[in-house]
């Protein structure tokens, strides 16, 4: 009998598995039928997913320990149902993004909540001086903002105008009580380039405040997103130093060991590190120094970075996603790399991390898509490490809890992203971005020279030799090599792409901050005097014209000060008025040209010259202007609604920001208008004309004849001529 009673008690275990088995095979199918309804045109598609779903659904099957087996089951056969019925409903392709957003958001939200409160964390003791800490960065940074727009006069522009325009429209519906349509603007923007996620704690404060005004707008993109960044930027620095030397913890002069526990020692105090609350370093009992002289190091180090959030650009919150992502990656090769036992326990750890790094990634994703590039350099790090530790460790190494993370990584991921996959699957052309993009690269002379202005040659050379020294000195160098090699591999993707702009370089923040940050850390460790000496100095060349009495331009940037205000503030206050007195949804009012000097999209800007008037109109009839195409591979010939502008105003020469073979869409009817040909017989010029910088004209013209469907067709003709006339060598085909 008693041989008897094994048997008996591993057949349910058996059926268990058998069950979750079978609930994992019909998640699969479930997937390839839903991707074989939404992308009929991509037949390889529904076979990569659905065997995706089954590799990840096995994997967990097969790891899962038999009290989370059944959790894993129940959540297979949820996910087929879910899939299966929106494979067989009959609902338009836009209300499955709209529903599997709503879902999506609700599984990040519902699994977030789960790791906090399982977390088992308590607020420590010395709470109030990571609250004094806190508010004296904030204060800080909001006084440079202050002080950079105040001496720039800073007119707002493109992304940077965006995202005010959005918290504008948060607020905006916040302030009527349309919660239905603002979650629904969300979960639409999720798929989309821009997403909403950033204007929400913005359009929060304004839609207490002032809805129209910066200063509502830019005071909590300081609060939530400039100071956590700068934080999390602290953060790292202070973790590389840790593992490179000794860093006094308090202002009695507690410091961290330089030396580890070896692999025996923590075998032995195993408990120690599997506790939940292990999060590689205990910061509870830093004091203030430490923790505020990285921070300000982080500053020193890469001005800019705050300088484009003083703008007005919330981008820097992303940061702290990045650093999160880079220190859950190290943990999660710390608990793979531990010796064998307690592995049950280090199973649920395992899963617990990996669920909170698949979590960080869609949150990059969600907040700026172009993140996604540090998403997957993070990934292609931690692929490296793990394979790093397989290598030495052979036969040894946690296979079981590797596989359980990576197939639980894939699924939640799968399931975060179904809107977007709903989205893009039936038109994959539609992103890809190295084509869209084309006109965005800049010659490699041009990008060097921006790159001195943002970060300076002297400050690269600084974070090289940083780099070398702390691989030298350090004791555990898996978190240097996650910080690089994760910046490394995002800044070469980003590079397929296109050439960066300023906000961009947040993909190489946190490898360029802490490279600098962590051996002045250390330096401060052995002497506050001379740490302070080394930051002052730094902070000289990044935040003064100092550097440029001893240095050529490009040694040191100049990014972080204030830029001179535009020479033409006055002239752009008389056309707003100009305009204002002039446009209605009948009078339209357009502009065309594509420069940072003048842009048919600077008309629609002015609003922020005179904090007055919404910039947002409730049905796009009400519009007195129309939005110009810009870019060919992206927004493809002239809007065909130019043909409702009474008025035109058109840069003089013609405004272009980009490859101008790219910019066809622009050059072609500025250059009829301009010249009194094709649309620009339908208009006369009247004499007005408005004197911008850089040499500018802003000229008038009021239509004389209407403009038909037929002549926008002819129009259009003549721009793909254009532009087959510059094709050679252009990425990129042409949009209908």
């Amino acid at each position: 009998m008693s041989a008897l009673a094994p048997a008996a008690a591993s057949a349910p275990r058996r059926a268990l598995r058998v069950l979750a088995s079978a609930a994992g095979v019909a998640l699969a199918v479930s997937v390839g039928a839903l991707t074989s309804r939404i992308a009929p045109a991509t037949p390889l598609a529904p076979w990569a997913l659905g065997l995706l779903a089954l590799a990840a659904a096995g994997g967990l099957v097969a790891t899962l320990e038999e009290a989370a087996l059944s959790r894993a089951a129940a959540a297979f056969a949820l996910g087929a149902f879910v899939a299966l019925g929106a494979a067989l409903s009959s609902a338009a392709p836009d209300e499955l993004e709209a529903a599997f957003g709503v879902a999506s958001l609700g599984l990040a939200a519902s699994s977030g909540y789960a790791l906090a409160i399982g977390s088992g964390r308590r607020v420590g003791r010395f709470a109030w001086r990571s609250a004094a800490l806190g508010a004296g960065l904030i204060a800080a940074l909001g006084f440079y903002a202050v002080v950079y727009v105040r001496a720039s006069r800073d007119l707002m522009i493109a992304d940077f105008i965006f995202y005010r325009q959005v918290s504008v429209a948060v607020a905006t519906l916040l302030e009527a009580g349309r919660w239905p349509q603002l979650i629904a603007a969300l979960v639409v923007s999720m798929k989309d380039d821009y997403s909403w996620a950033p204007a929400l704690a913005p359009g929060v404060v304004m839609a207490a405040s002032a809805p129209l005004s910066r200063l509502a707008y830019e005071a909590p993109l300081i609060v939530c997103y400039a100071a956590p960044g700068v934080a999390a930027l602290g953060v790292l620095a202070r973790d590389l130093a840790q593992r490179a030397g000794r860093l006094p913890l308090s202002a009695r002069g507690e410091s961290w060991p330089r030396k580890r526990a070896s692999g025996g020692q923590r075998a032995k105090a195993c408990g120690g590190c599997l506790d939940p609350r292990f999060r590689g370093g205990d910061s509870s009992r830093e004091g203030l120094f430490v923790p505020a002289f990285v921070m300000a190091a982080a500053v020193a180090a890469y001005p800019t970075g705050v300088a484009v959030a003083a703008r007005g650009m919330p981008d820097i919150g992303g940061l702290v996603l990045y650093v999160a992502a880079l220190r859950l990656a190290e943990r999660l090769i710390r608990l793979l790399a531990l010796p064998a036992g307690h592995d049950i326990r280090v199973g649920r750890m395992v899963r617990r991390v990996a669920l909170a790094l698949a979590l960080t990634v869609f949150a990059m994703f969600l907040f700026r898509r172009w993140y996604a590039f540090a998403a997957v350099g993070v990934a292609a790090a931690l692929a490296l490490e793990v394979g790093l530790v397989a290598a030495v460790r052979g036969a040894a190494f946690r296979w079981r809890e590797t596989a359980m993370a990576a197939s639980l990584g894939v699924l939640v991921l799968l399931a975060l992203l179904s809107p977007v996959l709903v989205d893009w699957l039936p038109n994959p052309g539609a992103h890809d971005y190295a084509a869209l993009y084309a006109a965005y690269r800049k010659p490699w002379p041009v990008f060097l020279d921006e790159i001195g202005d943002w970060v300076g040659a002297g400050v690269l050379a600084l974070a090289l030799a940083g780099a070398a020294f702390l691989f030298l000195r350090s004791t555990d160098c898996r978190l240097l090599r996650l910080t690089v090699v994760a910046a490394i591999v995002a800044a070469y993707l980003f590079l397929r792409v296109q050439t960066p702009y300023v906000h961009h370089l947040y993909l190489v923040a946190p490898a360029l901050t802490a490279l600098i940050g962590a051996p002045l850390a250390l330096l401060f460790g052995r002497s506050r005097l001379a740490g302070l000496a080394a930051l002052a100095a730094l902070a000289a060349v990044t935040l003064t014209p100092a550097a440029g009495a001893f240095a050529p331009r490009g040694v040191a940037p100049i990014a972080g000060r204030p830029h001179p205000p535009r020479a033409d503030l006055a002239e752009l206050t008389r056309l707003k008025d100009w305009v204002d007195a002039r446009a209605t949804p009948d009078h339209r009012v357009c502009g065309l040209g594509s420069s940072y000097t003048f842009s048919g999209q600077l008309i629609a800007e002015l609003w922020q010259l005179e904090e007055t008037r919404s910039p947002l109109y409730g049905d796009p009839k009400l519009r007195p202007d129309v939005k110009m195409s810009d870019v060919d591979t992206v927004e493809g010939p002239p809007n065909p609604d130019l043909k409702t502008c009474a008025i035109m105003i058109v840069g003089d020469p013609v405004q272009t920001h980009l490859d101008p073979a790219y910019q066809q869409t622009v050059i072609v009817p500025s250059r009829e208008m301009l010249a009194g040909e094709g649309i620009g017989a339908h208009y006369r010029r009247i004499g007005e004309v408005f004197h911008l910088e850089k040499g500018v004209d802003a000229v008038v013209f009021e239509r004389t004849a209407p403009l038909g469907d037929a002549d926008m067709a002819a129009l259009t003709e003549r721009w793909r001529a254009a532009r087959a006339r510059v094709a050679a060598g252009l990425r990129g085909e042409l949009r209908p």
